[in-house]
């Protein structure tokens, strides 16, 4: 766990008019960081994990609907990981714990090229892991970046995020079907280098809202 997040100052739990409190959260550059990482990282995880299943039921793999659905084990060791991302971002600082995740899903997608399907397993366990746990940390910055209104705040995180998904499933959908798997997987690896070019504005320094 990353830790017990302060409460919020009585002076700090005024509430502010909704467009105001917006435009209070959007100077937030920290936040604001969050909030496109987040986008990047369900586009990452909805284009992987959508996909994929058309390359595990077409040749070389071929495999049948129950074994694709078996398959989706995989999602076990995240399990594990997203707990211990909170631990690294404590000791290591939440830059280094993001680039190690985001890391862990990029080394995943080359794997899932091979014909094999040991290969592409485990590079699905990658990218599952290292999404979920990039996650974990995202969610866990944006309840320690802002002092006041922090529902507000995961609440406009939580819209950029979904909003990724959508986004992968339409963008990553149409390169799929015109360009095929790798450029497929080209697009996921974009969308987690840009979530790492973003990482360093992930500071919790900034003025709040008053």
């Amino acid at each position: 766990m990353i830790g017990r997040v302060p409460p919020e100052p009585h002076a700090l739990q005024r509430k502010l008019p909704a467009l105001k409190l917006l435009s209070a959260h959007l100077s937030h550059g920290g936040l604001r960081a969050a909030c496109a990482i987040g986008f990047c990282i369900l586009f990452a995880f909805i284009g992987t994990f959508t996909f994929v299943n058309f390359v595990l039921v077409r040749p070389p793999v071929s495999l049948g609907m129950m074994a694709v659905g078996l398959v989706y084990f995989v999602f076990a060791p995240s399990i594990l990981t997203t707990p211990l991302a909170g631990r690294v971002a404590a000791r290591a600082g939440t830059r280094p714990a993001m680039w190690s995740a985001l890391g862990l899903a990029a080394a995943g997608l080359p794997l899932m090229l091979a014909p094999r399907l040991e290969f592409v397993i485990a590079g699905m366990i990658f990218a599952g892991a290292g999404t979920f746990s990039a996650q974990a940390i995202a969610t866990g910055f944006v309840g320690r970046a802002v002092m006041a209104d922090r529902a507000a705040a995961s609440g406009l995180y939580l819209a950029s995020y979904f909003s990724g998904g959508l986004a992968g499933t339409a963008v990553l959908g149409f390169v799929f079907e015109r360009f095929g798997w790798a450029a497929c997987l080209a697009g996921i690896g974009f969308a987690l280098g840009a979530a790492a070019l973003l990482t360093p504005r992930l500071s919790l320094a900034s003025s709040s809202p008053r």
